[in-house]
């Protein structure tokens, strides 16, 4: 599904986007691919936990919540920052392929890599890590919102 959207955005299009569009670009798919991930982490939850445990699916998805948010205030926040300053340091027109440095791009593959393993686990702990990481992410998007509301108008 990912895969699909990344298909429909065309990057010949999104070049020569203003500082403060390319942030609020980056915290916009941060949300998609954040609302995909905990859509599917809370269905994964659901199919692995039996439905005489209702109130343990409750407990793993309060967990896996509070986990996200600690990981997006706390880690994501350093990516973001980062990130937004990288941004902030391109001159005008930014094109897409000055965006992202190869180091972003490898840690987002290596983080694919790691989701395509994630199949192996029971789907209790799938659900729980996709939950985890897709609140972490839209936490992390509010990050870039925040950012680019801050930024002047460029």
């Amino acid at each position: 599904m990912v895969k699909d959207l990344l298909l429909f955005v065309d990057c010949g299009s999104i070049t020569g986007m203003s500082h403060r569009m390319w942030i609020f670009f980056s915290g916009f798919m941060w949300g998609v691919v954040g609302c995909l991930l905990l859509y599917k982490g809370l269905q994964f939850l659901a199919a692995g936990v039996d439905s005489g445990h209702s109130d343990r699916a409750l407990w793993l998805i309060g967990l896996a919540l509070f986990v996200g948010f600690l990981k997006g205030r706390f880690v994501l926040r350093k990516t973001v920052q980062r990130m937004s300053l990288h941004i902030m340091s391109l001159k005008a027109p930014i094109q897409a392929r000055d965006v992202y440095p190869k180091s972003y791009w490898l840690l987002l593959a290596s983080m694919m890599a790691l989701g395509f393993l994630l199949r192996l686990v029971p789907l209790e702990v799938r659900g729980f890590v996709d939950v985890a990481v897709g609140s972490a992410l839209i936490n992390g998007a509010m990050l870039y919102f925040q950012v680019a509301r801050a930024r002047d108008p460029a």
